[in-house]
């Protein structure tokens, strides 16, 4: 009995600790690279130090955390879901490295970061005609994703995103490579279903855990989040994390420990390192916090203070980090980050004012508190139904003058649709979940979310201890609604749906088994035999074989293939004193960054759109500049030859390449690529 005891405890500790050492060491890591790639020193050396320190101190971390007790086959297939996310999300990873949308950014940040040891892009002005012929108007160093700081001979350029999902990109390059940085998302992912095994296991049990954690890893945004490099393999990996703490600490058998509370604070907070919008759930964590203070019980209450200490501490370094490295991505998202901030004041205020006046004896009115659990069940589930039923009452719009409203006109315009290019399509988000996830299991998410309410409702209201799934609940079933309400991204699938990966499908999947576990516990003191039996198993079926069939279409489907020989290609057609011009708005948009960071080739861009050509007279100024330096100018063109040849020179076509796309849909489900092809031309100057 020896040896499967071992076994069983090793699983157990992997399911229950191991998601949160991954998580303690991807923020460590994030966060102690902050100051060296601001300096430009993030080489190799001292992020091996940075790695293997805060690998130890995450490995020390996680020993702090209870192991809850996993049945071996239970944990094995945990194990193997969480193995199999990763290995399919690499086997199946994209190679978008030639830049139109997030991904792109990120990968060539990552190289940059890498190769550069800085976050500051160097541009040479003086190899690309100089700060004079850089003011003028359309002319830019600047491309999406990448923007233009700085004047005369300082003008430089600045990655888009936060930090820590590009240092992580960066390891990868250091290890292997392109090949290296694509397959970093994949691990992080395997790692993140991990987490959300460990959370699901203190939620629902270790064999409820199992369907939860198959139906998350099979979804199709989740898989399409872990094949590209996106931030929010690391979200979902920090945000499950740290839910899974804050269960343990609020679900401890006498006195939790404080510093397991600090940690579980620090990686929720921590979030914020990978996304701005975790702000959101940092702030929503404050009633819960204040809740748990007045109406928690004695040991919970003391441990109140160690996880607001370590939300506080971590989100002064997160925000610290963005500050620092991504000032003008920050400026961009004003609009929607100075509400976000003026909300989390507000909450602040309010769940201070909530506990100053619980310790005063001020208490809700006994008809209130009477009827508490009838009042939070309904609430969650009108809000549920009133986002659910938007488009029969409601249609989304942003203004016109918004550059994502002519994005989406013209794909109105190619599918057919109704030009409308200010509508944002956010009243059809609880559609865009049930694409992925089936109808039967939103259905069952707002009955688990109304039952979750109901019962922390009774709890409050008879003065017994909350659920210790009380904070998770809270936050999630919060920044469900608030993130259906407003998702915030261009609405063509399946690139929006990544919005739901981090916070939205691990919610809507865990409350439904959670309400079939609970439909299940009914059934079985009510008929006990086989009929608790066969509502587990549909309930299990109506979960994970929806999820599973809508994501078969695109489940071996991999992207942007051939675009890392393209780049190669790419790079091999210039030579070491060559600067390029780059005339169209493909070739600004797409190669920019491409040609600067991966070929260090000294590029600038000349303003163009399909009605108006690069001014000739500018191109021609840029390079007479160049050459007078001993470089040689070259014209780079990728829609078409024809913006090289009113230049007056005749191009070469370096780069052809027919791969493929995700789709990119405004009103039905995903099922299939687009076609894509990557064009370069190029000319010397005459």
């Amino acid at each position: 009995m020896a040896a499967p005891q071992a076994r069983l405890s090793l699983l157990s500790t992997a399911v229950s600790r191991g998601g949160v050492a991954a998580a303690a060491w991807a923020l460590l890591v994030a966060a102690a690279a902050v100051p060296l790639a601001v300096l430009g020193g993030w080489a190799p050396w001292p992020a091996a130090v940075v790695l293997v320190v805060a690998g130890v101190v995450a490995v020390v971390v996680s020993r702090w955390v209870p192991v809850v007790p996993v049945p071996r086959a239970a944990g094995l297939l945990l194990v193997l879901v969480a193995v199999g996310a990763g290995v399919w999300a690499g086997a199946t990873h994209a190679e978008h490295v030639v830049l139109r949308r997030d991904a792109g950014t990120y990968a060539l940040s990552g190289q940059h970061l890498a190769t550069a040891h800085q976050v500051r892009v160097d541009v040479h002005a003086a190899d690309i005609g100089g700060p004079a012929l850089l003011s003028r108007p359309g002319v830019t160093v600047g491309s999406p994703g990448f923007y233009e700081q700085g004047r005369g001979a300082d003008v430089h350029v600045v990655p888009q995103f936060l930090l820590a999902t590009t240092v992580w990109l960066s390891v990868g390059w250091w290890l292997g490579g392109w090949t290296g940085l694509l397959l970093v998302p994949a691990v992080v992912l395997g790692a993140a279903v991990l987490a959300f095994a460990g959370l699901a296991v203190r939620v629902v049990g270790p064999w409820w855990a199992v369907p939860a954690t198959a139906t998350l890893a099979v979804a199709a945004p989740v898989l399409h989040a872990g094949r590209a490099t996106y931030s929010e393999p690391l979200a979902l990996l920090a945000g499950c994390a740290a839910g899974a703490l804050l269960v343990a600490v609020c679900g401890s058998r006498g006195e939790p420990p404080r510093r397991l509370a600090v940690l579980a604070g620090a990686l929720a907070g921590g979030v914020a390192l990978v996304r701005v919008d975790a702000l959101r759930e940092s702030s929503l964590l404050l009633p819960t916090l204040a809740l748990l203070a007045v109406a928690g019980g004695p040991a919970v209450r003391r441990v109140v203070g160690p996880v607001l200490l370590g939300l506080l501490g971590a989100t002064v370094v997160a925000a610290a980090s963005a500050g620092l490295t991504s000032r003008p991505y920050l400026a961009s998202l004003a609009g929607s980050l100075v509400p976000l901030a003026a909300g989390a004041v507000v909450l602040a205020l309010g769940s201070v004012s909530a506990v100053l006046l619980a310790r005063r004896g001020v208490r809700l009115p006994h008809a209130l508190r009477s009827r508490l659990p009838l009042l939070l069940s309904l609430a969650v589930v009108v809000a549920g139904l009133a986002l659910a039923t938007r488009p029969w009452w409601q249609t989304v719009r942003q203004s016109a003058a918004d550059p994502g409203a002519r994005v989406v006109a013209g794909l109105q315009l190619r599918q057919g649709l109704a030009v409308d290019g200010g509508r944002t399509y956010a009243e059809h988000s609880v559609q865009w979940v049930g694409w992925w996830v089936g109808v039967p299991a939103l259905v069952l998410a707002l009955a688990g979310a109304g039952y979750a309410a109901w019962r922390l409702g009774r709890a409050w209201r008879d003065g017994d201890p909350l659920p210790a799934w009380t904070p998770v609940a809270v936050v999630a079933v919060g920044s469900t609604l608030l993130t259906l309400y407003r998702p915030g991204i261009t609405p063509d699938h399946p690139w929006a749906d990544r919005r739901l990966v981090p916070v939205v499908l691990p919610a809507v999947v865990l409350l439904a088994v959670a309400a079939v576990a609970a439909a299940t516990r009914l059934t079985r003191r009510r008929r006990p035999g086989p009929a608790s039996r066969l509502v587990a198993a549909a309930g299990a079926v109506l979960v994970l074989a929806p999820t599973a069939w809508a994501t078969a279409p695109v489940a071996t489907q991999r992207t942007e293939r051939g675009e890392v020989a393209a780049v190669q290609r790419a790079c091999a057609a210039f030579g070491p004193a060559d600067s390029a011009i780059l005339l169209d708005s493909r070739a600004a948009n797409e190669w920019t960054q491409v040609l600067r960071g991966v070929c260090s080739v000294p590029t600038v861009v000349v303003r163009a759109t399909s009605a108006t050509p690069a001014d000739r007279a500018t191109v021609l100024a840029l390079a007479q500049a160049i050459a007078r330096t001993g470089r040689r100018p070259v014209l780079v063109a990728a829609e078409s030859p024809d913006a090289v040849r009113r230049v007056g020179a005749e191009p070469t076509h370096v780069v052809h390449l027919a791969t493929i796309e995700d789709q990119r849909l405004l009103t039905r489900r995903p099922d299939g690529a687009a076609a894509l092809g990557v064009d370069l031309w190029l000319a010397p100057a005459t």
